[in-house]
């Protein structure tokens, strides 16, 4: 189970340290790190904003200016940017919070970040203004409910979105037509059982200039992939949440890793992936290296920069042949982003600016310059200048990704106290387990029945912990009896 969803390489790509903003224009203006200027009023009158933002992805900051700049234009509103590497980010804000010189407005990395700062009283509730404004209405159907939107703490808005939520959920096979037409095949493999005999032959086609298949990085989230295709998405994560049960064991998982560890042990994957890190492998299917591997939304911009040329597919994860067995779970409708001070001394100058951040302007223009799939779906959906694998990944979402429980959003104060503690335990999680069983040819299952008892036991004390505190948690809070894992999910009013 992802217990929290993530956008791109922990929110929007983490592309790493940025330069500061170039020379703005007057309505415009920049500041380094930890040396922000304060929202004020200058001599003409005109507020001045804040914002704290990152130089993300590649281009933003020259993005970010134009687009402040036609915020001023039309409000009179002038922004002040302080910008931050990616990984600085959190701190630095953070620093001018408590130096009593906080952004009026700020990018909030992720559902931690958001935890981190409005638990603390720095984010100002937004519900008034999100709705005089029409907010919902921008968004997919039911979005914004409190429980699962992702963007609500104690029922209050906290946050707004940046990209569609299925970008930060799902993945895809990516495919390269001319390798796969060289092992004879003319359409991408559909089920898990084709996935390893496409690669084999591929592979051996190969002699060694190129693969049948790759996998994505030395942490094999392809098992979870082609687990969440085979069974409850939450059994990745080690629960099954339609009985509360500790489910490491479950097949749909136990041979997710068998099947990894077979072609593994069979030499068909590309070698070296164990040291990869999150960019090498669309640089080595760029290189024409590799026939299919298993992707995110930002993998396809990547590949094209790469190789211009190259003649690729986007295609739906495989299945197993007995046919699909769950979907990816979306368990909340967006990942936070943009997020408001609750110590802002102008807060409807500064909400005009959050307004103008979700904006159809603002989203459409983020789309067309980075081709990132944005919060209002307008601005993709419609489109009518889609590449051929930006329509297969919407068409690869669209058909594997369903909304799925997730306690650490919907759940109540003490489920997601417990869910917190789980995820600060990589123990309790099988990354290192099916690392160990595919690189090191051993059998998976008795390792998944460690790992249940000891979850087991943990859930048990953590539970007995919690519930020694004003908060309250059983394991009544990790059983959703009513979720067809082949359904939609939506929480009882």
């Amino acid at each position: 189970m992802s217990d929290r969803p993530l956008s791109r390489r922990a929110l929007l790509r983490g592309l790493g340290a940025g330069a500061a903003l170039g020379a703005a224009a007057s309505v415009s203006s920049c500041s380094l790190v930890g040396s922000p200027r304060p929202a004020s009023k200058e001599s003409s009158g005109k507020v001045r904003l804040t914002i704290a933002i990152v130089p993300d992805p590649s281009g933003a900051s020259e993005f970010y200016r134009r687009q402040f700049d036609r915020f001023t234009q039309k409000t009179g509103i002038t922004v002040n940017v302080v910008e931050n590497p990616t990984e600085q980010q959190l701190n630095a804000v953070e620093l001018m919070f408590q130096q009593n010189n906080p952004p009026d407005v700020f990018r909030c990395q992720g559902p931690d970040a958001l935890d981190r700062f409005s638990s603390r009283g720095w984010t100002a509730a937004l519900d008034e203004y999100a709705t005089s404004s029409g907010i919902p209405a921008r968004f997919p159907e039911d979005a914004l409910l409190p429980r699962t939107s992702g963007l609500h703490r104690n029922g209050k808005l906290m946050s707004l979105p940046l990209v569609s939520g299925q970008w930060s959920s799902g993945g895809f096979l990516v495919y390269n037509k001319g390798l796969l037409a060289k092992g004879g095949f003319t359409r991408p493999p559909e089920t898990s059982e084709e996935y390893e005999a496409y690669a084999r032959t591929i592979t051996a086609k190969g002699g060694g200039k190129f693969f049948g298949a790759a996998l994505s990085s030395a942490r094999p989230s392809d098992v979870n992939a082609l687990q969440a295709q085979a069974g409850p998405y939450s059994i990745g994560s080690g629960i099954d949440l339609r009985t509360g049960k500790v489910a490491f064991s479950d097949s749909s998982l136990v041979d997710q890793v068998e099947l990894i560890r077979r072609m593994q042990s069979a030499k068909i994957f590309q070698p070296g992936w164990e040291s990869w890190d999150g960019a090498r492998v669309f640089t080595e299917f760029a290189k024409e290296r590799v026939a299919f591997y298993i992707g995110g939304g930002w993998h396809v911009n990547e590949i094209k920069k790469l190789n211009p040329s190259l003649d690729f597919g986007v295609a739906t994860v495989p299945i197993p042949a007995s046919g699909r067995g769950s979907y990816y779970g979306q368990g909340s409708a967006f990942a936070p982003l943009w997020s408001m001070s609750a110590k802002t001394k102008h807060p409807d100058e500064a909400w005009k600016l959050m307004d103008f951040l979700v904006s159809e302007e603002f989203q459409k223009a983020y789309f067309d310059m980075f081709r990132t799939f944005t919060a209002m779906e307008g601005t993709w959906r419609e489109a009518r200048d889609l590449s051929g694998p930006e329509k297969g990944i919407i068409a690869a979402f669209d058909a594997s990704i369903r909304r799925a429980p997730s306690p650490s959003t919907d759940g109540g104060p003490g489920v997601q106290r417990l869910m917190a503690d789980k995820s600060a335990k990589p123990d309790l999680a099988h990354g290192d387990s099916s690392l160990l069983a595919i690189t090191r040819n051993r059998d998976f299952a008795p390792m998944a029945k460690e790992l249940d008892v000891k979850l087991d036991a943990f859930l048990e004390q953590d539970i007995a912990k919690i519930s020694a505190t004003e908060l309250k948690v059983s394991r009544a809070d990790l059983t959703y009896s009513d979720w067809d894992p082949l359904q939609n999910w939506k929480p009882a009013a």
